[in-house]
């Protein structure tokens, strides 16, 4: 028998040989189709998540613009493919976030208008908003995802308020639109520069720079002027027109009997930027908000576009007597922005204002000795120079239609009046309504939505008034609960201030209230001296159990004296938000 014809070892050689053949096809195969069609799940899946974190930075932006406050929200730029044995993946998916120049917002043909508002600050407001353009620079927020294996992947985009996804074949909206809800049209415009990419997770801060606290009233300038806003967009004006059809704003027809204030939309380059152009009807009084939040770094501050009047100054004031009057620079998004103001009067001087917020100021005018009836101008101003130098705000050439200035003009009257005796009412009884003069009605502890009320007033007497008692009647509550809180503030009825002393009225342990109507005794009487602030807090108004919602509902304050000879004073007013 021969050796070299024996073979049997050669059948286990080549199945080995095949076997292993057999498994880098597989594993080849598994990594060139599974591991991708894997991957690619992966991917999608992220960025379906990235799509909901687009609309969390869309509701941090537009919350941040109406209350001023946002937590930091997280934006997901990648993920993490699965860890694999033998199969190899590619580096992990990741993403950009980075702002986008967009255009500028352009609002036409918008006049202030009083039609549907007696607010003081129309006649100043309609300096600054007289139916000329006003424009406002914002950007686009965009993610950009950087996959292996979703080639598909859109890109996700955030501009005026909408989210919608960018696909080579089109636009895909994700969010409505918040512009336009009825007769209230809000615009928030975005700045600052951010470029972010990587694959962890951003957090991103919007910043509060001109928060929507004002709504003005606007309407068209005249006939065949409509009120419209230029949008810069890279949606076109039928997907703008569909948003609108999607909240009942859109109404081709212009009928003035439903709700719809939208009548056209057009397709329209501006500045060489395409955008579409939104026309309202005419005919209306529309409620403007415009906001300004920033994103990353280089946000611009605003600057003070207008001075105007919240409290206007009596007409017809009494020789020897002091009155009020509050001013309040604002920026050209409507929002009061804090600058140096400064007041004076042909006759006499006016002293400096007091600060009752950032960008509000409230000042005292003491009408001249005069024996005869004469006329007086007052004179208001943030800008301390113009083109032809600094403003003379007690010259009788003072400028009020000037956006920068405010003018009041008044005819005092020699001798009379009613009410307080402040050296010139002809009466030496103290007190009545007119010893605090008008109120400076804050919110306070989350607004009149939680029902605290805030006001301020001042002692517009020649002596100081001591407070004893103190009534509350209002058409929006039935009484006024011992809440809980963190401050003798929030754990009594009725908290008054002035001149770093307090006085309280408090019903008894947490829980007890004081009805509405009663009149009450505080615990010590409060001392007010002449030209004084009193400072009145009142937590919490209820209707029952409930909190009651007071905003724009009327409360009355009647205050009583230890002097027995002095009549009561009545505060009314309209809590505002």
């Amino acid at each position: 028998m021969s050796l070299r014809d024996d073979d049997r070892a050669v059948t286990v050689q080549i199945g080995a040989v095949l076997l292993l053949g057999f498994l880098v096809v597989s594993l080849s195969l598994y990594q060139a189709t599974v591991v991708p069609n894997e991957n690619r799940q992966v991917e999608f899946q992220h960025n379906q998540r990235v799509q909901a974190d687009m609309q969390e930075v869309r509701n941090a932006i537009l919350g941040t613009a109406s209350s001023g406050s946002a937590a930091p929200v997280g934006v997901e730029l990648g993920t993490q493919y699965p860890s694999r044995a033998v199969a190899v993946n590619p580096g992990p998916p990741s993403g950009t976030l980075s702002t986008a120049e967009l255009g500028t917002v352009r609002i036409s043909n918008a006049r202030a208008d009083d039609q549907a508002t007696a607010d003081p600050d129309y006649p100043e407001t309609a300096d600054f908003w007289d139916g000329e353009d006003h424009t406002y620079p914002t950007k686009s927020l965009v993610y950009r995802p950087d996959y292996a294996n979703y080639d598909a992947a859109p890109t996700t985009v955030y501009e005026n308020g909408v989210v919608y996804n960018r696909f080579d074949s089109g636009n895909l909206t994700r969010t409505g639109q918040p512009i336009v809800a009825g007769t209230r049209i809000s615009l928030v415009a975005l700045d600052g520069n951010l470029s972010r990419g990587g694959a962890s997770t951003l957090s991103l801060d919007p910043q509060a720079v001109s928060v929507s606290t004002r709504t003005i009233s606007v309407s068209n300038v005249s006939a065949g002027e409509n009120v419209s806003i230029f949008v810069p967009s890279r949606l076109n004006a039928q997907t703008w027109t569909d948003l609108l059809n999607e909240t009942g704003e859109y109404d081709p027809a212009a009928d003035p009997d439903n709700d719809a204030r939208v009548y056209r939309v057009e397709n329209v380059e501006s500045d060489g930027r395409d955008g579409v152009e939104l026309y309202f009807e005419p005919g209306t009084t529309y409620q403007l908000k415009l906001s300004k939040i920033g994103v990353g770094s280089g946000v611009d501050d605003t600057d003070p576009a207008y001075l105007t009047s919240i409290e206007d100054l009596e007409e017809n004031p009494f020789e020897g007597r002091t009155y009020p009057f509050v001013v309040e620079s604002r920026d050209k998004y409507n929002n009061p922005v804090p600058t140096t103001v400064g007041a004076g009067s042909e006759e006499t001087t006016v002293p400096d204002g007091v600060v009752l917020e950032p960008g509000r100021y409230r000042y005292q005018y003491t009408a001249p000795d005069s024996s005869t009836a004469s006329s007086d101008s007052i004179g208001v101003s943030y800008r301390a120079e113009s083109d032809d130098g600094p403003y003379d705000v007690s010259s009788p050439n003072f400028e009020g239609e000037r956006v920068e200035n405010v003018e009041y003009d008044v005819n005092v009257q020699a001798g009379g009046g009613s009410g307080g005796g402040n050296n010139g009412g002809g009466t030496t009884t103290p007190g009545g309504d007119d010893a605090f003069g008008s109120v400076v009605q804050q919110s306070f502890r989350g607004g009149p939505d939680r029902g605290y009320v805030k006001f301020t007033v001042t002692n517009q007497e020649s002596s100081s008034l001591t407070i004893e008692s103190i009534e509350v009647t209002s058409n929006g509550a039935n009484r006024i609960y011992e809440s809980q809180g963190g401050s003798s503030e929030g754990n009594t009825e009725f908290f008054l201030s002035s001149g770093g002393s307090d006085a309280i009225y408090e019903s008894g342990d947490s829980g007890s209230f004081y009805s509405l109507g009663d009149t009450q005794q505080l615990d010590s009487s409060i001392t007010v001296n002449a030209g004084s602030d009193l400072s009145v807090t009142l937590s919490q108004f209820r209707n029952g159990n409930s909190i009651a919602n007071m905003e724009n509902d009327e409360v009355s304050v009647t205050f009583y004296y230890s002097d027995t000879s002095a009549d009561p004073t009545t505060v009314t007013f309209q809590v505002q938000p």
